[in-house]
């Protein structure tokens, strides 16, 4: 122990605060090297974590896009539907009206809207209603007779 206590008196105290420094120097170096080191990890971390929301972000945008797209598409095609079908309401409405005045204006017409339908004629009216390509075709092979008017089917 003395030894040392020789050498340790034997160097100066500022080269021993030198040296101290530079040690503790050192270790801070090391340590911030670490520290450095450590923040660039996590900063590549987050920056892929970033891509990938916006990827993400990119493709719900697309798929926004697409269905935006589809419901303007959609609402045009209503938009048509109801002015053609309005167009269609006009038209009938228009032909009744003239079929009303030609019934109103013209005894021979209107003596004929008055007569009873042939039987063979109600008949035909006496059909069920079809809803759908489906019951059409089956209502057409269906080997069920048509009625009379008034008389129930043969069961």
């Amino acid at each position: 122990m003395m030894v040392l206590g020789r050498l340790l008196g034997a160097v100066p105290l500022k080269v021993w605060l030198v040296l101290i420094g530079t040690g503790v120097i050192g270790a801070g170096g090391w340590f911030a090297w670490q520290e450095y080191r450590a923040a660039l990890t996590d900063a590549s971390s987050a920056q892929q974590a970033l891509d990938s929301a916006q990827a993400e972000n990119a493709q719900r945008q697309l798929v926004i896009d697409a269905l935006w797209q589809n419901a303007q598409r959609l609402e045009d095609q209503r938009r048509q539907l109801a002015e053609t079908k309005a167009d269609l309401t006009r038209t009938a409405s228009n032909r009744l009206a003239h079929i009303r005045e030609l019934q109103h204006d013209n005894d021979q017409i209107r003596r004929w809207a008055d007569t009873r339908l042939p039987d063979r004629v109600s008949r035909l009216r006496e059909r069920p209603a079809v809803t759908g390509a489906a019951a059409y075709h089956q209502s057409v092979l269906d080997a069920q007779p048509v009625h009379a008017t008034g008389q129930p089917p043969d069961d």
